[in-house]
Order: C-alpha cells, then sequence, then structure tokens
C-alpha cells in the first residue's frame, strides 16, 4: 500500500493554483467569490482530470493548473481595478 502512495506524488501541487487563487480573493474581501469559486472550479478540475489521468501525471498537472487560472485572472483584475 505504502509503494503506490509515491507514485500519486506527481499530484500533490495540482490543486495548489486553485487553492491559492481563491486565497487571494479572500484576502482582498470576497469571501462568498472565493468560496464559489473554490467549489464551482474544484468540481471542474476533477471533471477535467479524471479523462487527462488516461494521458499520465503531467496531463493531470496541466489540466488542473488550466482550470485553475480564471481565479488568478480574477484575483489579478481586483487587484488592478481598486
Amino acid at each position: 500500500m505504502a509503494m503506490e502512495a509515491w507514485s500519486l506524488a506527481p499530484f500533490l501541487p495540482c490543486g495548489l493554483p486553485l487553492a491559492l487563487g481563491c486565497r487571494r480573493l479572500w484576502r482582498l474581501g470576497y469571501r462568498r467569490g472565493a468560496w464559489i469559486a473554490g467549489v464551482a472550479l474544484g468540481a471542474a478540475t476533477v471533471a477535467a482530470t479524471l479523462p487527462a489521468g488516461l494521458l499520465g501525471p503531467a496531463a493531470v498537472a496541466v489540466c488542473a493548473v488550466l482550470v485553475g487560472l480564471p481565479v488568478r485572472f480574477m484575483w489579478w483584475w481586483l487587484v488592478w481595478k481598486a
């Protein structure tokens, strides 16, 4: 069991772009928006990475990063606007 767990190591940082983007929105005071974005894009990440898992860990990481980009763009836009 422990030997198989190490094969999941490349997937550990895949959720970080979304989580860090939501945290930035949270710190700007958009708490409800951060929750909505986290839940909606988290579900989209799961839906996108399941088929990407057939292509390998690199495809899963790319899908996870791409799905987390809207939150980062929203944070950048809100900071630029203020």
